[in-house]
């Protein structure tokens, strides 16, 4: 698999293996502590985590606030 955070990243950059890859604009791999003790893993990037490539920003984040 993968040794760093940043081998996965840059793996995915140029992917295209699923339709995600036909409309989006920025792949939206995450942000954080890398080291953290929990993870959340959304299903699938909304247009307002696309356009930023930041994970639950937008309608996603204000759901939870």
């Amino acid at each position: 698999m993968f040794s760093t955070w940043e081998e996965l990243e840059n793996s995915i950059i140029n992917c295209n293996k699923c339709k995600l890859c036909t409309n989006r604009t920025n792949i939206v791999f995450g942000e954080g502590n890398k080291d953290a003790d929990v993870m959340f893993i959304g299903e699938g990037p909304g247009a307002d985590e696309d356009s930023q490539g930041i994970p639950f920003v937008g309608k996603a984040r204000t759901a939870y606030e």
